[in-house]
């Protein structure tokens, strides 16, 4: 699967089985991971791609923002998730 920044992307392994992220960063074996809750802009979470189910779900205004260097809010990225997680079935965000 071709990775990109903005793309949604689920959880196949580990704690977090289940939970739904946004890409922030690729790199060749792992991205970097935020949800805008635990896993905050400033802080996100490494993982392994051959742990994520990736999804055509793309967040183009988003991914735009951190193409340009702008920073996106935790809120913004929240917002984002919940919308697509309830449509999915995939766990809310709070």
């Amino acid at each position: 699967m071709d990775w990109k920044v903005g793309q949604l992307v689920i959880s196949k392994q580990g704690r977090d089985r289940g939970h739904s992220y946004l890409i922030a960063e690729t790199a060749e074996h792992y991205c970097l991971l935020v949800d805008g809750r635990k896993v905050t802009y400033e802080k996100p979470k490494k993982k392994n791609y051959k742990h994520l189910q990736g999804t055509l779900i793309n967040s183009g205004s988003m991914a735009q923002k951190w193409a340009q260097g702008e920073r996106i809010s935790d809120r913004e990225i929240r917002d984002f998730l919940n919308q697509y997680s309830l449509e999915s079935g995939v766990k809310e965000v709070k």
